[in-house]
């Protein structure tokens, strides 16, 4: 019997405020996600902490389906997809 695959959470629009003033007040640049990430216990896909670009894309999904990328960008996490 095939199973399927588990489905990822989903995260409300406040779900997502949440974690974006967490990052917000955590994370001010690439050494600071690393240790966020290690710590954090969000379902995350990728992290990306380079000089010019830092991102994060979560595992859940938002009520819609739609992926969870967020971004650090002049300062300010912001969601991107």
């Amino acid at each position: 019997m095939q199973k399927d695959p588990p489905r990822p959470q989903l995260y409300s629009s406040a779900n997502i405020a949440a974690v974006l003033s967490d990052l917000q007040s955590s994370v001010t640049g690439s050494t600071s996600l690393h240790q966020w990430s290690e710590t954090t216990d969000l379902p995350l896909d990728s992290v990306v902490a380079g000089d010019d670009l830092t991102y994060i894309t979560l595992s859940a999904h938002d009520e819609l389906g739609a992926p969870i990328v967020l971004m650090l960008r002049d300062g300010a996490w912001q969601r991107a997809i």
